[in-house]
């Protein structure tokens, strides 16, 4: 059996700014905020385009994270978050 680490992929709203984090974690202490957001909706919207593209096989490293990151096509206000390859992300095939 294949053992691979859990993806965890939510949206986190940010008090004090009202924005809307979209953020993944593949293990413990490794967090990725791939965008901020105006809208709960959209946040939603890109966890859920960052799901397939680990379902589909498109995210298998963390080279893949922020190649997925930096072709996002963000709506109104939003932003991309801070995110490094040298964040020790590290994902099963």
């Amino acid at each position: 059996m294949i053992h691979r680490n859990p993806i965890l992929a939510c949206v986190i709203k940010q008090y004090g700014t009202g924005l809307y984090r979209a953020c993944v974690s593949f293990n413990k202490g490794h967090t990725v905020f791939l965008s901020a957001h105006q809208d709960e909706e959209s946040a939603n919207e890109t966890v859920n385009r960052f799901q397939e593209a680990c379902r589909d096989g498109t995210i298998k490293t963390a080279e893949d994270v922020m190649s997925f990151a930096g072709s996002l096509d963000l709506k109104g206000g939003a932003d991309h978050g801070l995110f490094s390859c040298e964040s020790a992300l590290s994902l099963a095939a």
